[in-house]
């Protein structure tokens, strides 16, 4: 398949082809929902055995790669013990030289933080979350790493310099890499309960990535990220750690000129590489 093949713009037309193939009902009125940059489109439907679902409909040049093995192989890998929705079917299929994967998910126990990736007030939730969150993020860590499957890689972290000039020369070598979520902002957690959410991502990242993310999304609510500071210190404040701060903002920086959540978030970054680059 040419991957010079245009997406489609809008995957109304896949969502409701999904709803079909997977033997569901949807809502006469239902209510979709599209991802970051249009590749995804999500919505609420009553699976085939009568039980509220949540579909998921993702658009790729190809039936393959990380993010569209992700889900599987997060159920097949990860602890069932990691606070997450349960994967309850999918389906793929090609059209027009692109192609569609439908992921029917369980619904969500819990309420979503944020609709968007950072926050614009502190996250109400109680300590016991916190320790959830810290409990989760600490079993993810210790997956054992996917071959082949990485958030970041060590490619990319030796360009940062071209977001972060000042890092031009330092030694960027990541010395402790471990299994992360990958994409742990602020709209990929719940609570009451917590849980987890879109695992297409995970693999292998710095050690504190994930905690990195959340620091780095929540800047903009002081309250929430010096909780975000102290709940996950041990692993923020390790070389290895700093480095996953870098790489975030550096991903932030690079991401700015794309989109409006990052282009607002994008002081916040460089204020966080000024304090992590401060001398100590």
């Amino acid at each position: 398949m040419n991957s010079s093949i245009p997406l489609p713009n809008d995957l109304t037309d896949q969502w409701h082809q999904a709803v079909t193939f997977l033997g569901a009902s949807a809502p006469s009125e239902v209510a979709l929902r599209s991802g970051l940059g249009g590749r995804t489109l999500s919505g609420p439907v009553v699976a085939a055995n009568g039980v509220e679902a949540w579909l998921r409909v993702m658009a790729a040049p190809r039936p393959e790669g990380k993010l569209w093995e992700g889900a599987a192989l997060a159920e097949r890998y990860l602890s069932a013990t990691i606070p997450r929705p349960d994967l309850l079917a999918d389906h793929s299929w090609s059209s027009d030289g692109a192609a569609f994967q439908a992921h029917l998910w369980a619904l969500l126990r819990g309420k979503e933080l944020s609709e968007t990736p950072d926050l614009s007030a502190p996250a109400d939730v109680t300590d016991q979350w916190w320790s959830a969150l810290h409990g989760a993020v600490d079993e993810v860590g210790r997956t054992p790493m996917p071959v082949g499957r990485e958030v970041i890689t060590q490619a990319f972290i030796h360009r940062i310099p071209r977001f972060i000039p000042a890092l031009e020369g330092v030694d960027l070598t990541v010395k402790d890499w471990r299994t992360a979520h990958g994409d742990l902002h602020w709209a990929n957690v719940t609570k009451e309960p917590l849980e987890l959410i879109d695992w297409e991502g995970w693999g292998g990242a710095p050690a504190g990535y994930d905690a990195a993310v959340l620091l780095a999304y929540s800047l903009p609510a002081p309250a929430t990220a010096s909780k975000v500071r102290d709940v996950f210190g041990s692993l923020l404040r390790t070389e290895t750690g700093r480095l996953a701060q870098l790489v975030i903002c550096a991903e932030i920086i690079q991401a700015s000129e794309r989109d409006d959540i990052h282009a607002r978030l994008r002081p916040y970054a460089e204020g966080l590489v000024t304090e992590l680059l401060a001398p100590q």
